[in-house]
């Protein structure tokens, strides 16, 4: 059996800690205890309990000590039932390696805006380069802000981003100001509704005038890396 995505996102070390709290009779441990029988630094366990609290399956439960949660107690099950069908294919740093992958980000915008009127932006992804290829598609999620423009509440759209040119387009109204700022950032999802990496973002400032004659104006595009994550076995 494969071991479910959402432990595979987690690192070896936290699979351990989630290996030893099922060892336990009791669903409470301390700090010191963890670190002594994963055999963890005080450092790398730092980060590691950060990880499975931000995932929900531990929480503190008093001054240095953890208590497994529901969810944790699910993944322990979850890890010891892997464990018992796959005993020769432990999942460890040398079988699994996390790899960020660099895209181009670009937005494609009017060189002038009229202020007042709607106009529309495309905003997406270059076909990648050898380097640049994906194992497996990305969930990514858009958001867009502006500055002097409406609509004033941020505009999302989610995509999944594979190995080929990607875009969506989004209505932007500039107000009586000289320019519009336009903010996008990039947030990849992982398989749990907690997991929302920031992969990275740009903005830009385009120039706004009381009006525009349109067969004088024309397109500017805009780019700039983003970094995704992936998992290689």
């Amino acid at each position: 059996m494969d071991l479910p995505f959402h432990l595979k996102a987690l690192p070896p070390e936290a699979l351990d800690v989630l290996r030893f709290f099922g060892t336990l009779d009791h669903p409470v441990s301390h700090a010191d205890e963890i670190m002594e029988g994963v055999d963890l630094s005080e450092r790398l366990f730092g980060k590691v309990i950060r990880r499975l609290v931000t995932k929900g399956y531990v929480q503190m439960d008093g001054d240095q000590a953890y208590r497994l949660t529901d969810d944790g107690q699910s993944a322990v099950e979850e890890l010891a039932e892997y464990d018992a069908n796959a005993p020769a294919q432990p999942v460890s740093s040398s079988s699994r390696v996390i790899q960020q992958v660099k895209r181009h980000l670009v937005m494609v915008v009017p060189r002038k805006l009229a202020a007042g009127q709607p106009a529309t932006i495309q905003i997406g992804f270059k076909s990648p380069s050898s380097n640049e290829l994906l194992s497996e598609t990305a969930d990514i999620v858009m958001r867009v802000s502006l500055i002097n423009g409406e609509p004033t509440r941020p505009q999302e759209a989610a995509l999944h981003l594979g190995n080929r040119a990607e875009h969506r387009e989004f209505t932007v109204t500039p107000g009586q100001f000289q320019c519009l700022r336009i903010r996008v950032h990039v947030f990849q999802l992982g398989p749990n509704p907690d997991d929302i990496n920031v992969a990275g973002g740009m903005y830009v400032d385009v120039d706004v005038q009381p009006s525009v004659d349109p067969a004088a104006n024309s397109l500017a595009a805009y780019g700039a890396d983003i970094v995704l994550t992936q998992i290689v076995e």
